[in-house]
């Protein structure tokens, strides 16, 4: 398998047995922003981003067997990865991005949807702030009548504006409603749910969180992060869960998913975890639905 670099950046090491490779690149969004970024919002504030969603079914044994490889990037469902910058808003970034994916699996053209309008308007109700859209707000505008601010601009104070509320007030795409992994079965880290998560991943992309505030996650430049580099389970970082491989040299298996610190960061704003190891403690899935939520 070939690591992957990004020329500009310095790479400090390559793990030829942990199968990726991590240098500078948290350089890519600044790494003050990044960090800054990943450890507040919902997290600093001493709040689970994943509360409050309805409990998905778990899935039949049926269901669990037959869950193989897919990739929703490349089946059209994913929006190009774009950067928070210095702000604490990876819920909103991940949970519009489920949004998006619920909206095109409906059988709506993509459509890139408002984060700002998540950030500067939606309340904390979760999971994700997904809760905001179906039942408060009930819809996102697209954005383009609802732009991302530059938050990576010195010259901007503060991450949320007050909420623009005639740009917030055409809702272009809605959901019914967003299902998550119940707490019960899925708190501390993922235990044996992940074999669930990729049958429950056949459907659509997943909300998920990870332990953002490693040197491997920050310096991620390409590969599958894997072994020691896997066990921080202190969750501070929302991202959305795309895709699920095995590597055809060496056969590990991987979860694919895409990050909120722009598309320089990892593989074009993607980064890979080993399958089937707890890797980075990943908890709190949850998804989008419209109309109901995906039974098997």
């Amino acid at each position: 398998m070939a690591n992957k670099f990004s020329p500009p950046l310095l790479v400090a090491t390559i793990a030829i047995a942990g199968m990726f490779a991590f240098g500078q690149a948290a350089r890519v969004s600044g790494t003050k922003e990044t960090t800054e970024a990943k450890m507040n919002g919902w997290f600093g504030e001493g709040r689970n981003p994943w509360l409050g969603g309805e409990h998905q079914p778990k899935f039949s044994e049926t269901a669990v067997a037959n869950a193989g490889p897919i990739d929703w990037v490349e089946k059209g469902a994913v929006t190009t990865p774009i950067s928070q910058g210095r702000c604490a808003t990876c819920a909103q970034f991940s949970a519009t991005a489920n949004v998006e994916a619920a909206w095109f699996l409906a059988g709506h053209p993509l459509q890139a949807l408002a984060v700002q309008e998540m950030i500067d308007c939606s309340s904390y109700s979760g999971p994700y702030g997904m809760g905001w859209v179906s039942s408060v707000h009930h819809g996102l505008d697209k954005v383009s009548d609802y732009p991302l601010a530059n938050h990576s601009d010195p010259n901007i104070t503060g991450c949320r504006s007050p909420c623009n509320t005639a740009a917030a007030s055409k809702n272009f795409a809605s959901i019914d409603g967003a299902t998550c992994i119940p707490p019960s079965d899925y708190s501390k880290v993922a235990g044996s749910n992940e074999t669930q998560m990729l049958a429950w991943l056949q459907h659509a992309p997943l909300s998920v969180s990870v332990a953002a505030g490693t040197h491997a996650f920050g310096t991620y430049q390409g590969g599958i992060i894997n072994g020691s580099d896997c066990n921080a389970t202190s969750v501070d970082h929302a991202v959305l869960l795309v895709g699920f491989g095995q590597d055809p040299t060496s056969g590990m298996k991987y979860w694919k998913l895409k990050n909120s610190w722009g598309p320089a960061y990892g593989e074009g704003g993607y980064f890979r975890l080993e399958y089937g190891q707890h890797c980075l403690g990943m908890r709190g899935v949850c998804q989008a639905y419209i109309g109901k939520p995906p039974q098997a």
